[in-house]
């Protein structure tokens, strides 16, 4: 798999939230996920647009908050109504593609995510990955690694 680790401060991701099971990138709750993008996009936000993937519940190997939204550079960027999840900093698996549907590139992209764990490249540490968006086109995955240097 193409993927490089990286250490990322902290991100502070605000937005709407879908309480999903694993990643709700295919399938009916697909369309929950581009219900709250549209919304989102229809809205002025104080920060660039993100994703953030926090609480998982790795006891049933499923649920997640999904929080679309947008980076806050500090607490005063929080807009009322929306819910704020905190990325800590750490090692992350870094995964970016370009293509001309972003929702089936996030979608393959996840998919060599998954590919790469099932593989044994990395373990993952569950505690908040995010997704950011360089340009209209490309998606970069942030997977949060646990501190085991040799996986």
């Amino acid at each position: 798999m193409d993927f490089n680790v990286v250490d990322r401060p902290e991100t502070l991701i605000a937005g709407t939230v879908l309480r999903s099971p694993a990643l709700a990138v295919e399938g009916p709750r697909r369309a929950k996920v581009v219900e709250a993008w549209t919304h989102l996009r229809a809205r002025t936000l104080p920060g660039p647009v993100a994703t953030g993937y926090v609480d998982f519940a790795p006891e049933i190997n499923s649920y997640l908050t999904h929080i679309v939204g947008y980076e806050c550079k500090t607490l005063a960027d929080l807009q009322t109504g929306d819910v704020l999840g905190r990325i800590r900093a750490g090692r992350y698996a870094r995964f970016v593609a370009s293509g001309d549907n972003l929702g089936d590139t996030i979608v393959a992209l996840w998919r060599q995510v998954w590919d790469a764990e099932a593989a044994g490249e990395f373990v993952r540490a569950y505690t908040g990955d995010c997704e950011q968006y360089p340009d209209e086109n490309t998606v970069e995955i942030f997977v949060s690694l646990t501190e085991e240097k040799d996986s």
